[in-house]
C-alpha cells in the first residue's frame, strides 16, 4: 500500500501526519518554532527555525512507523498566510527574522491607502483590504526599511518556500497568490500591476518566480530532494504538491464526501488561533466585508470565499494569560479544565451566569462582515471584580461572542452571497473545547458537523498529497475518498431564547462600536501635533 505524508504548519509548531490512501490517520508527530515581536505589531519568524521543526515534526512522525517510511508516495504543505523574504546578507526583519507572520499588523496604514485608491482589486476583498495579507506588509518594508528591501531577492508564501526547500524548485501555488496577494487567476494579466506601479511598488513582481504562472493546488511542485530526503526521513524523489494555505486544507479536510450536491449549503469552519469560514461557489460572488471572491483558490475552476475573525482561540488564551484570578498561562489542560467548569456552572444556574458580560470579539480587527482591521473590541459588564467568578465569566462571555459572530457572518453570507448555509463543518482546535462545541451547535443559527478525524487540517493536506502521487486524479476525487464519516449535532432547544437575546445585544453592541470608532478617528484629527522645533 502507498502512503502520504502530509505537513501542517501553522503559527507556534509544525505537525506531520501519515496517511493512508483512504484517508486512515497511522502517525502523527509535532515540533515548535519561536514566534518572535520585535516591535508593537510586528510578527516574524526565523525559516531556518521553522524548517528545522518540520523536519523533527517529519522524522518523529515517520519512526513511529519506520516500516512505512519505504511507502511514502506523495508530500504536501500546508501552511499559515505568512510570506518570506528571501535576501542577500543579513535577515531583512527586524529582530533576526526572514518570514512575516499572518497576524503581523504592521500595514495597518498602507492597507487604509490601497483602499483610497478605489482600484478593482478591492472588489476581491470584500471592499477593504486587510493589513494581514502580503501587499501591506511589503509595502511597509519598502518604504520604512528600504535598505533591506534593496536586498531582497523574492518573497514567497510560507507553503511555497517549504516545498522549494524540500524539492528545490521554486514556484507558487495559485492558492497564496489569489488569496493573499494583488493577483486575480480570472484576468487575463492577473498581477494588478497598474496597482503596485502607483503605490510605488511596482518591482514586486520581478521578483524571484514571482511573474511566472503559478501552479494549482494538487499539481506536482517537484521531487524531494536527496538533502531534504535525508533530513525528513522521506525517499529521494517522492513527489511533493503545489501546496495551499492552512484554513484552506482545514476546510478540505471537513467538507465531506458528496460535497458537491450540497455546496451551497454547507460552511466550512476552520477555528483555532484565528478562524476561518471557507464558502465556495461555482460564479463569482461579490460580498461586502468578506475576501474573495478568489478564483482556483483550491479547486480549480470554482470560486471560494474567506470570512474570518482574526484572533479566536488567541482571544480566549489572552483571558488566561492577563486574569488574575486564571489558574496558570495558557494550555490545552487548562482551557479543557475552564471550559468544564464553565459547563457545570451552566448547567446549576443557566441563563443568570455572566447575564450582563457582552462582547464584540474584536482584538485585532473584524475580518468580517465589516472587514476593517483598525476596529478592536467592545467589552461592557466589567467591574472591580477580580476572582474565579469573574475569571469564568470573562471566559465564558469570550467563547459566546465568538460564537454570536460565527452566526452574524452566516447570516452576512446569505443575504449578501446567494448562499443558503444551513451547515457548518467544524475543523481546528476548536474542537478540543467542550464549551465552544457547545456553544457552536447551539447558537449559530445552523446545524453542526463534526468529523470522525482528528487531524482535518493534516487530512485536507494529504488529500492534496494524494493527487500529486497519482491516487486521486482530483481533488474532488481525493475528497471523495479520503473524507471521514461525519455526525451532525442538533442545537439545544432549551438554549435558544437566551442565544437569541444574547445575538440581539451582541448586535446592537456591533452597531455602536462602529458608531464610536467612526467618531474616535474623527476625534484624532481634531487637534494637531505641535512641531517639535528640532531641525
Amino acid at each position: 500500500m502507498r502512503h502520504l505524508l502530509a505537513i501542517d504548519v501553522g503559527t507556534l509548531s509544525a505537525r506531520a501526519g501519515l496517511f493512508d490512501g483512504e484517508g486512515q490517520l497511522i502517525a502523527v508527530a509535532s515540533a515548535s518554532f519561536k514566534l518572535l515581536t520585535p516591535a508593537e505589531h510586528h510578527a516574524v519568524y526565523r525559516m531556518d527555525d521553522i524548517w528545522k521543526a518540520v523536519c523533527s515534526a517529519a522524522t518523529e512522525c515517520l519512526s513511529q512507523r519506520p516500516e512505512l517510511a519505504s511507502s511514502v508516495a506523495g508530500l504536501a504543505f500546508d501552511a499559515t498566510s505568512s510570506v518570506y523574504i528571501e535576501a542577500a546578507g543579513d535577515p531583512p526583519l527586524d529582530g533576526g527574522g526572514d518570514v512575516i507572520c499572518w497576524m503581523d499588523h504592521r500595514g495597518e496604514a498602507e492597507a487604509a491607502e490601497v483602499d483610497g485608491t478605489g482600484h478593482r482589486f478591492l472588489d476581491h476583498v470584500g471592499g477593504s483590504l486587510s493589513p494581514e495579507t502580503n501587499l501591506p506588509k511589503l509595502l511597509w518594508l519598502k518604504r520604512h526599511r528600504p535598505a533591506a528591501w534593496a536586498r531582497v531577492k523574492s518573497a514567497r508564501d510560507l507553503c511555497d518556500e517549504l516545498a522549494r526547500r524540500a524539492t528545490g524548485a521554486d514556484r507558487h501555488s495559485v492558492c497564496g497568490l489569489a488569496c493573499k496577494w494583488p493577483y486575480l487567476p480570472n484576468e487575463a494579466d492577473p498581477w494588478c500591476q497598474d496597482l503596485l506601479d502607483r503605490l510605488g511598488i511596482g518591482d514586486l513582481t520581478k521578483l524571484g518566480e514571482l511573474g511566472v504562472t503559478p501552479g494549482k493546488v494538487g499539481e506536482v511542485h517537484g521531487k524531494v530532494s536527496a538533502e531534504a530526503a535525508a533530513a525528513m526521513g522521506v525517499p529521494q524523489g517522492v513527489p511533493v504538491a503545489v501546496g495551499l494555505i492552512d484554513a484552506e486544507a482545514g476546510a478540505l479536510g471537513v467538507l465531506g464526501r458528496d460535497y458537491l450536491k450540497r455546496m451551497n449549503n454547507l460552511l466550512p469552519m476552520i477555528a483555532g488561533t484565528s478562524t476561518c469560514y471557507m464558502p465556495f461557489a461555482q460564479n463569482p460572488r461579490h460580498v461586502p466585508g468578506v475576501w474573495g471572491p478568489f478564483k482556483d483558490a483550491v479547486f480549480p475552476g470554482y470560486w471560494m470565499h474567506e470570512a474570518g475573525q482574526s484572533l479566536s482561540g488567541t482571544a480566549l488564551d489572552a483571558v488566561l494569560e492577563h486574569h488574575p484570578a486564571s489558574p496558570g498561562p495558557p494550555s490545552s489542560t487548562l482551557h479543557l479544565e475552564t471550559a468544564n467548569r464553565v459547563l457545570q456552572i451552566l448547567e446549576q444556574e443557566g441563563t443568570a451566569f455572566a447575564a450582563a458580560r457582552h462582547i464584540v470579539p474584536d482584538w485585532l480587527g473584524n475580518r468580517a462582515p465589516l472587514g476593517d482591521g483598525r476596529v478592536r473590541a467592545l467589552v461592557t459588564g466589567l467591574g472591580t471584580e477580580t476572582g474565579e467568578r469573574s475569571f469564568l465569566e470573562a471566559y465564558y462571555a469570550t467563547a459566546r461572542a465568538l460564537a454570536l459572530q460565527t452566526r452574524q457572518i452566516i447570516e452576512h453570507l446569505n443575504s449578501h452571497g446567494q448562499y443558503t448555509i444551513d451547515s457548518v463543518a467544524l475543523a481546528g482546535g476548536h474542537l478540543h473545547n467542550p464549551l465552544l462545541v457547545q456553544l457552536y451547535r447551539d447558537a449559530i443559527g445552523a446545524k453542526l458537523i463534526v468529523s470522525d478525524t482528528r487531524e482535518p487540517v493534516l487530512l485536507g493536506t494529504a488529500m492534496v498529497a494524494g493527487v500529486a502521487a497519482g491516487l486521486h486524479r482530483d481533488l474532488f476525487a481525493s475528497l471523495q475518498a479520503m473524507a471521514p464519516r461525519q455526525t451532525t449535532l442538533h442545537a439545544d432547544p432549551r438554549w435558544q431564547q437566551a442565544h437569541d437575546a444574547a445575538y440581539r445585544i451582541y448586535l446592537k453592541l456591533f452597531a455602536v462600536r462602529n458608531e464610536v470608532e467612526i467618531a474616535g478617528r474623527a476625534l484624532a484629527t481634531l487637534v494637531p501635533v505641535k512641531e517639535s522645533g528640532v531641525s
